[in-house]
């Protein structure tokens, strides 16, 4: 006689043992079929309020983002005689620009105050925010007759449009900035090849709670052999080799750079007698601490920074914290200025905005979401819901929806640059 399904069932629950392993399957099976939602409702951003002048700032797409930074022209014509907007068309597509604006100081060209945003794509939104808050908030307290300012809204606009961080070549332009590439060693990055099978991967991505204990395994036997020093050295730098990889710095300069690299020769070649550019990052450090993130070029110790900016996070080339990265802006414009224009004053620095924290636990996350964005890019997803996850993931890494971090971020930019500038002599 065959039994039926449910008198197969009562029979296995009349033993305990049996009733253990339904109910365990019964687990499993509700966490394999409910996690890709949970993991999906935790990765939605949160909603922006509106009429806040600062939380306002943060704009939602490049579209309008660069729509607003078009109108600072007039804004700023009203303390500033001479404003000119520069547009250079890069990306690739249609519609995407590198936009300047130069108010030039009304009478002795004493000082410039450079901002740079969006080298990181995806980064540019945050750094579109700070644009914002400056020409509202913060350019009142410059003077018009003896500084400048020469706004820099989206180095990398193909990035900022898709959410990546990367340019439409997948060069990271943050790694780009080589003096000279004919004696640059393209195998700079002895770390990555250790890690590259666990960095870049061929396949789509799968299942989203396969793919969740797939990273976390892998990771795991990767900490152990060759150690997670080697996968953070191998990330940091950036590499050279591998064109689908990640943090990838090219083999020449990409078109935005090249055109970054004139702007910088202009800026040295001008009258301005000192030039203090900020670069504006997001993604490294604390979650609500905005760090001034120094240059190899920093002659400062750390405490010395903190008491000459009077900002309590200052990253100097003696802080633990602090790395070097190869082609980066800041170095370029250094480089530059020593070799051709030893003469000029130049303060470089970049304003990094932690989001995910500095962490063990967020140091992995962003190891995973670094990695998933990438595999994205060139394999896809299996399915629509792991999809999304990884793009929320990664948006929320570099551009945190949650008020109270963009409330933070906007009062820390405040705060840094009038330290920055008063140490300069700006103010």
């Amino acid at each position: 006689m065959t039994l039926s399904i449910p008198s197969m069932i009562q029979r296995l629950l009349r033993r305990k043992k049996n009733r253990l392993l339904l109910v365990l399957l019964a687990v499993l099976i509700l966490v394999e079929l409910a996690a890709p939602t949970a993991l999906l409702q935790l990765s939605r951003p949160d909603k922006a309020g509106q009429g806040d002048p600062v939380l306002d700032a943060y704009p939602t797409d490049y579209n309008s983002s660069r729509a607003r930074f078009l109108t600072y022209q007039e804004s700023l014509m009203q303390r500033w005689k001479k404003v000119t907007l520069t547009s250079e068309a890069v990306g690739g597509e249609p519609g995407l620009y590198t936009d300047s604006l130069h108010a030039e100081p009304n009478g002795a060209k004493k000082n410039l105050l450079l901002i740079t945003t969006g080298v990181h794509g995806v980064e540019g939104f945050v750094g579109s925010a700070m644009l914002d808050l400056l020409v509202k908030q913060h350019a009142s307290e410059l003077n018009p007759e003896t500084t400048g300012i020469l706004l820099v809204h989206s180095v990398n606009p193909w990035g900022m449009k898709h959410k990546r961080r990367y340019n439409e070549n997948n060069v990271d332009l943050n790694r780009n900035f080589i003096p000279d590439w004919k004696s640059f060693n393209l195998d700079v990055n002895l770390d990555y090849p250790k890690v590259q099978s666990f960095l870049e991967s061929s396949r789509p991505l799968g299942y989203a709670t396969h793919h969740e204990l797939g990273f976390y395994s892998a990771f795991a036997t990767k900490a152990i052999s060759p150690g997670i020093g080697v996968i953070a050295d191998a990330l940091l730098t950036g590499q050279y080799r591998s064109p689908q990889g990640v943090y990838y710095g090219g083999t020449q300069d990409e078109p935005a750079t090249a055109y970054m690299k004139g702007m910088f020769r202009d800026v040295l070649e001008s009258d301005y007698e000192s030039i203090t550019h900020i670069d504006v990052h997001t993604g490294y450090g604390p979650r609500y601490q905005m760090s001034i993130f120094t240059t190899m070029s920093e002659t400062m110790k750390e405490q010395e920074a903190v008491e000459a900016f009077r900002y309590p996070l200052v990253f100097t080339p003696d802080s633990e914290e602090f790395y070097a990265a190869s082609g980066d802006i800041s170095e370029y414009f250094y480089h530059l200025k020593k070799t051709e224009y030893p003469g000029k004053q130049l303060y470089s620095t970049c304003f990094e905005f932690g989001t995910l924290g500095d962490g063990t636990v967020a140091s992995i996350q962003s190891l995973r979401n670094t990695i998933d964005e990438n595999r994205l890019n060139w394999n896809g997803a299996s399915n629509e819901t792991t999809e999304q996850i990884v793009r929320n993931r990664y948006a929320e890494m570099f551009y945190p929806s949650e008020t109270k971090w963009r409330r933070k971020a906007a009062a820390d930019f405040g705060v840094a640059l009038r330290g920055v500038l008063a140490f300069r002599g700006v103010l």
